[in-house]
């Protein structure tokens, strides 16, 4: 079975914002909902039958969200609780409405839209440790004599946080010079003695 998930959301965020591929206003949402890529209730208990999604989930599920909104803290996923991910957040909406977390506003009035998120990869956010020389470091944090990271392989330099596509470019080949100097700095190891 297709693990998968549902991001959902009131009119106004997605009028606002958009949604996924989905973009916001003045864009109009009708391609969106005939090709079937995004689906709309009035009310959740009508979004979740056109998702197949059970009505109970999704109302409990969105009233512990507005909950956790109103409070700003965000117990399941940590939204807005990095300097980095209040700075994506809309702060001026927050300051307008009162909301304590930029990232965060309660679910409120239909209709109600939801996209479908199936699990996949697109890269890493917490790779091998390496010091600012590339080198990859032991459990002791002790460089690795020849082993070498960057890109997607190393650990983030955006700790943990993924900002857009081909944000790991830069780090892949900034650190892949870097590996290749100080590699090419290094003495090398005697050859082994084939003679017997």
């Amino acid at each position: 079975q297709t693990v998968q998930a549902w991001l959902v959301c009131d009119h106004a965020f997605i009028r606002r914002y958009g949604l996924g591929a989905v973009k916001p206003r003045p864009m109009p949402l009708g391609p969106m909902l005939s090709n079937g890529y995004l689906k709309r209730g009035n009310s959740l208990a009508e979004l979740a039958q056109v998702c197949g999604i059970s009505a109970q989930g999704l109302a409990h599920t969105v009233q512990r969200y507005n909950a956790m909104a109103k409070t700003g803290i965000d117990e399941d996923f940590a939204k807005g609780q990095t300097p980095y991910n209040r700075i994506q957040g809309d702060a001026a909406l927050a300051q307008a409405t009162g909301l304590a977390n930029p990232c965060m506003a309660p679910l409120q009035h239909g209709p109600f839209y939801a996209v479908r998120i199936v699990a996949g990869s697109l890269g890493t956010f917490a790779g091998l440790r390496a010091n600012a020389s590339a080198q990859v470091l032991d459990a002791q944090g002790q460089p690795i004599a020849g082993l070498y990271a960057g890109g997607n392989d190393m650990n983030s330099l955006m700790g943990g946080n993924y900002p857009s596509g081909g944000i790991t470019l830069g780090p892949a080949m900034t650190f892949g010079f870097i590996a290749a100097h100080h590699a090419a700095n290094q003495s090398l190891p005697t050859p082994l003695d084939t003679t017997l």
